[in-house]
């Protein structure tokens, strides 16, 4: 089974950016099969980076009853302020567990490198001064 990174195609649904990751939960394939062979994953996100599930990840695979369970990063949400580097480091640590540091970073290449060409005028939000009083 596969997991896929990417970020989400806008719709007249889906309008926010997003960085998206799907598990896939079958082993068959799924009906829906697009011209390039990616599982129907690519009518959903732009596709940067796929690998293959580990055991403990497709042990909780079993468990589900949809063909893909889907993470999602907003660009906007609070946490990121849509800064691409703080969305790429929360999905760098959530993946820590269950990928090896060289992927990961391969992972935040491609990601990044995705971002860049479906932006090309992207640039990193300046941060905000926190000021303590005390």
């Amino acid at each position: 089974m596969k997991v896929y990174y990417g970020w989400q195609r806008p719709n007249k649904i889906a309008k926010r950016d997003a960085l998206c990751v799907f598990f896939m939960n079958v082993e068959s394939t799924p009906l829906r099969i697009n011209k390039d062979g990616k599982d129907g994953v690519t009518q959903k996100i732009h596709l940067c980076y796929e690998r293959r599930q580990i055991a403990g990840e497709s042990a909780d695979a079993k468990l589900c009853n949809r063909i893909y369970t889907v993470f999602y990063i907003f660009m906007d949400d609070k946490r990121i302020g849509n800064s691409l580097e703080k969305a790429l480091t929360v999905n760098y640590e959530a993946d820590k567990n269950n990928v090896s540091k060289a992927e990961r970073e391969r992972i935040k290449t491609a990601l990044r490198e995705g971002y860049m060409h479906l932006h090309p005028k992207y640039v990193e939000p300046k941060q905000a001064i926190q000021l303590s009083l005390f």
